[in-house]
């Protein structure tokens, strides 16, 4: 049987065209963005599904849903009916505020910033078409295999990989706080500076704290991972071929490490195509683009470089929204250099199963790929591999060099 997200995009593929013309965009933008909003509301409803009561809400609308009303049959009639504002568009909007909450703009905003689209209302207008057909997708999901609350809750949790995965990033955090009224500060964060990037479940096995201990802890880190976010830098930045994966990697190991850390400073580097990109002086990214107009460098297999401010939920595929700079400049680069073809490498450190953190790895790395092609670059560019425990940087028997070999890289294949 065909996923929800796998149905939605085959139900609207014919009707792209007609969305495109609507929105004012090009058909090539809209066909992108189209799976990643579909994922956005199929994102709020996994998240809602952890709370029995909230979600029954949706359920309980998805089944006493207004006579006539069938949006599962033709994307091109709900399209029609949308523009009319008629019921479909009502029920649409009820939708997304019950799995929304006051998220939903935020939602659309973040929607728009990252499909690149040209005119700023396209992403709250895609998102709230989408709302009616994942609406009348579920509701015949219900109806077809006799689903309960509970029923339709597992078939969303069941796909919760590969519908986090579609999203784009910095979504979760959003949904999350439309979920509930607390949402539990990322392990990283709770942790010391020395293991923040890549944070997993292994940090935070045991843990037990005092509730006004934990608030006043969690606003001096935030304060702490601002200030670091402005001041602070891999030592020895500069220096190239630190030994890694059998070979050399263009930067320091990913993740902030105790006493490795100086002065960080940004600059704009304006690349062939124009653009212009806010990057750490002889950080990544300016190794990468150095590497790749130097004609003197081969390509080979040994040469990585870090995506050093890419961050993951704990134990998850998740990118958190602090990762959308670095993703965007990867992308800013890639345009820019168009013969340029990469690989993605996700790592982890050796706690807990290996076969586990093989798995883990390779979402990880997935998801920055995925997060890669939302933004139109070309599937046969970018490959992605997870390595799990292998290739480590730092000792795994301390907590700093854990955080090290949790990392992402990226190896150039062709330029």
């Amino acid at each position: 049987m065909a996923t929800l997200l796998e149905s939605l995009t085959t139900l609207v593929t014919p009707a792209t065209g007609q969305i495109a013309d609507r929105l004012g965009e090009s058909e090539a933008t809209v066909s992108s963005a189209l799976p990643s909003t579909f994922a956005s509301v199929l994102g709020g409803l996994v998240t809602k599904a952890n709370d029995p009561a909230s979600f029954r809400q949706v359920f309980d609308f998805l089944t006493s849903r207004p006579a006539g009303i069938n949006v599962t049959d033709d994307a091109s009639s709900v399209i029609g009916a949308f523009v009319a504002g008629g019921g479909v568009a009502a029920v649409g909007t009820k939708f997304l505020n019950l799995v929304f909450g006051g998220q939903t703009n935020a939602v659309a905003n973040l929607l728009n910033r990252v499909s690149g689209f040209r005119n700023p209302s396209s992403g709250s207008t895609l998102l709230t078409l989408a709302g009616p057909l994942v609406f009348g997708v579920l509701a015949k999901r219900v109806r077809d295999d006799t689903l309960d609350s509970a029923g339709l809750a597992t078939t969303l949790s069941a796909e919760k990989d590969g519908i986090f995965a579609a999203m784009p990033a910095g979504l979760s955090s959003l949904i999350s706080s439309a979920a509930a009224p607390f949402i539990e500060t990322p392990e990283w964060n709770r942790a010391s500076t020395s293991s923040r990037q890549y944070a997993d479940r292994h940090e935070s096995e045991g843990r037990k704290w005092v509730w006004p201990v934990v608030g006043l802890a969690t606003l001096a880190l935030v304060w702490l991972a601002l200030s670091h976010r402005s001041t602070r830098v891999p030592q020895g930045a500069a220096a190239i071929d630190t030994t890694n994966h059998a070979g050399s990697v263009t930067s320091t190991a990913g993740g902030e490490v105790s006493g490795t850390y100086e002065s960080l400073s940004f600059t704009k580097q304006t690349l062939p195509n124009g653009v212009e990109i806010r990057v750490p002086i002889n950080g990544s990214e300016s190794r990468m683009i150095g590497f790749i107009e130097d004609p003197s460098r081969p390509v080979d297999k040994t040469t990585w470089f870090e995506l050093d401010r890419v961050n993951f939920e704990p134990n998850s595929a998740t990118i958190l929204p602090e990762s959308q700079e670095q993703l965007a400049n990867l992308v800013a680069i890639l345009k820019a250099y168009p013969s340029t073809h990469i690989k993605i490498g996700g790592y982890t450190d050796n706690v807990g199963d290996a076969n586990a953190n093989l798995r883990l790895s390779q979402r990880r790395a997935d998801a920055v790929k995925r997060a890669l092609l939302h933004q139109r670059i070309s599937v046969n560019r970018v490959q992605s591999e997870g390595y799990g425990e292998e290739h480590a940087v730092g000792d795994n028997a301390t907590e700093s060099g854990r955080a090290q070999n949790r990392r992402i890289a990226v190896l150039v294949t062709a330029k």
